[in-house]
């Protein structure tokens, strides 16, 4: 009676391992870092690390790729679901978040220096809100003229849906129309020309930080909005 061959267990070499483990410091550095971040910069926009992290990322997904294909052993199948896929997630999710908090972090310190930043409370004028659903929901803001992208609590979402624009005709509770019906009401620091929204970045603004924009400036008529 002819006995079944038995499949081929999957080995990694300790290089593969070692650099396994080396994308997942970068994950979990870019983690730490980011819990420092608290902040969103509306200008200057600092494109160029963020390109550099997007081709970083994606030439070592690569790299990572071939390494860890070649450094393994066992069921094909199973090579190619550890190179052509968890190498690659691994690889552009670490370098990526990496490059950026730490280009955050550096640009936050350069463009606002505590002798030269100046704190107030203004206006932002919102175009739109959006939430995500499953394990890392969020509710989110978008700001005009000047566009950036911040957390909100799901409360502000929630007065958002309650209290539509009269010329949204929108029903999709994922989204919210705005165009400048409403606002949000934030701690800004500027420096030079540098602005950026405080209590923001990877956290969510305040509780009850947006509001209709005329109610707004109707009960605080020298609040300068951002323009």
């Amino acid at each position: 009676m002819d006995q079944e061959t038995p499949e081929p267990s999957y080995q990694l070499s300790k290089l593969g391992w070692g650099w396994l483990g080396l994308l997942l410091h970068c994950l979990i550095v870019s983690w730490i870092i980011g819990k420092f971040n608290s902040s969103t910069e509306l200008t200057p926009s600092h494109e160029g690390p963020l390109q550099f992290a997007l081709y970083g990322a994606c030439i070592l997904s690569a790299f990572s790729a071939a390494l860890i294909f070649w450094q393994s052993q066992g069921a094909l199948y199973r090579r190619l679901v550890m190179s052509l896929i968890v190498a690659p997630i691994f690889a552009f999710l670490g370098v990526f978040l990496l490059v950026a908090e730490v280009a955050a972090f550096v640009e936050l310190n350069h463009d606002f220096p505590a002798e030269r930043t100046r704190t107030f409370d203004g206006l932002i004028v919102l175009e739109r809100a959006y939430q995500t659903h499953g394990k890392g929901r969020s509710w989110n803001i978008q700001t005009t003229p000047i566009w950036s992208n911040i957390d909100i609590t799901q409360s502000d979402y929630n007065f958002m849906l309650g209290h539509r624009a009269p010329n949204d005709r929108g029903s999709d509770p994922d989204e919210v129309t705005s165009n400048g019906y409403f606002c949000a009401r934030v701690t800004l620091q500027q420096s030079g020309e540098a602005l950026r929204v405080m209590h923001a970045g990877n956290y969510n603004l305040p509780p009850g930080s947006v509001g209709i924009c005329s109610e707004i400036l109707a009960a605080n008529p020298h609040l300068p909005v951002v323009e």
